[in-house]
């Protein structure tokens, strides 16, 4: 099926080639030959009036952009998606214009991809078929029945889908991928948008209240209380201390917006065990434990030693090196004075080979199995990734809630696409000065 697809896209790519190829050599012969004449522009038209009464038949110029052209049947394509019943001749006459300048754009944007070297392969063609297929629950086959039934040449569907895909790897290269957004608009825009929202956040907790309306506890006395409930539990807990009182409240299915203040702040980081810091409010000491929640993300606290095997070097001595490493870090307590001498990884060796912390999906699978895998305080043995050799060593885990981190994306990705927008349309307007382009009436 591969190669069959991969043939007819070839064949219709040949057949739109040759259907534009002599109205377009027509073009460019006459504009090479009279580039430096005055009445260039009366000739050309002269020439491509005769040339269109000549094939009308076939088809129109009805536009130049630079060396190329906009026929008429590409026009007609385009108008015969839209539903005229009802609209007004002159609103026609309008929407034809506006439909007009949609390809002119569409030349010029085309243009300017295959000057910038991006060229959109029969696989990538092929490639997005299947997904818009598969989007659809269609075969390809399937795919193009539909088309066709649409009353639609599916030769022009791939051209212009040809087209339509070199556009958007244009705009991402040279725009999207270049947009940037401060932290300082990020914060601006959400304490001018308080109603944004991110995906609704359910959770289930917790809540563990050591009663001191009075202010008559010691704090460390109630970090040792609450230290024994996290590993002894509450009613062993309840024994040993009977003179305090401990409430315990479940809280299931609240939205985490809902919550008091307090507690959304305290909810953002937990330790990993899923409980929060203990924090003082009017009633006493509180801290909570979550139960379920659809927002949590496991983070990381990671250092590593990067190294990698060199001609004069094999396999063996580097393990050997490594393993002495371990060693000296475990028995020194050293491992971020071994990673500022020995890794190759520059940017985190100058903080003691510090990643700092860091979520499972920002590193390669090797990575996330040996950090998911040992213990916190515990050094790895050597493993291997694309990148080289390392060890690990895992500091910390917690659990962050990622609610405001949804939201600030958000925020990132409406910033970003207005600043695309403004820059796509001052390129384009600029792309439109510098280029020649006459409308054949």
């Amino acid at each position: 099926m591969f190669f069959i697809l991969s043939s007819f896209l070839k064949a219709l790519h040949l057949q739109i080639i040759q259907r534009r190829t002599c109205l377009e050599m027509a073009y460019r012969a006459i504009k090479i030959r009279l580039i430096m004449n005055k009445i260039k522009i009366l000739i050309i038209l002269a020439t491509l009036s005769s040339f269109n009464i000549t094939h009308g038949l076939e088809d129109k110029i009805v536009a130049i952009v630079n060396d190329n052209v906009v026929l008429k049947s590409e026009l007609t394509s385009k108008l015969a998606t839209i539903n005229l019943q009802g609209v007004s001749r002159l609103e026609v006459v309008k929407l034809k214009r506006e439909v007009l300048d949609q390809l002119i754009e569409e030349s010029l944007l085309v243009q300017a991809a295959n000057r910038l070297g991006i060229n959109i392969s029969d696989i990538d063609i092929q490639n997005r078929i299947r997904l818009i297929a598969q989007n659809q629950n269609l075969t390809v086959l399937q795919l193009k029945e539909a088309v066709e039934a649409q009353s639609i040449d599916y030769i022009e569907y791939l051209d212009n889908l040809r087209k339509r895909i070199q556009i958007e790897e244009l705009y991402r290269t040279q725009f999207t991928s270049r947009a940037y957004v401060s932290e300082e608009e990020v914060q601006s825009y959400l304490k001018n948008n308080n109603n944004l929202k991110g995906t609704d956040n359910y959770m289930s907790v917790i809540e563990y209240l050591i009663e001191d309306e009075n202010n008559e506890l010691d704090s460390a006395k109630v970090n040792i209380l609450v230290q024994n409930i996290k590993v002894n539990g509450l009613e062993d807990t309840r024994s040993r201390y009977p003179n305090l009182k401990i409430n315990v409240t479940d809280i299931n299915d609240i939205l985490f917006e809902s919550l008091p203040d307090i507690y959304q702040n305290n909810l953002k980081i937990l330790d990993q065990n899923s409980y929060t810091k203990l924090f003082k409010t009017g009633k006493g000491y509180t801290f909570l434990k979550v139960i379920n929640s659809s927002m949590l993300s496991e983070e990381y606290k990671v250092s590593h030693i990067l190294m990698r095997t060199n001609p004069m070097e094999n396999l063996k001595s580097l393990k050997e090196k490594f393993y002495k490493i371990k060693r000296d870090a475990i028995e020194e307590n050293n491992f971020s004075d071994q990673a500022q001498k020995y890794s190759l990884d520059k940017a985190s060796a100058i903080n003691g080979g510090s990643l700092g912390w860091i979520s499972k999906q920002l590193v390669v699978p090797e990575f996330r199995k040996i950090m998911i895998d040992i213990d916190v305080g515990e050094i790895s043995e050597p493993f291997k990734t694309q990148f080289g050799w390392h060890i690990l060593y895992l500091e910390d885990k917690r659990i962050k809630n990622i609610a405001n981190d949804i939201v600030k994306r958000q925020v990132i990705s409406i910033l970003k696409e207005r600043k695309v927008e403004v820059a796509k349309k001052e390129w384009l307007s600029k792309l439109k000065d510098q280029a020649y382009i006459k409308i054949i009436e």
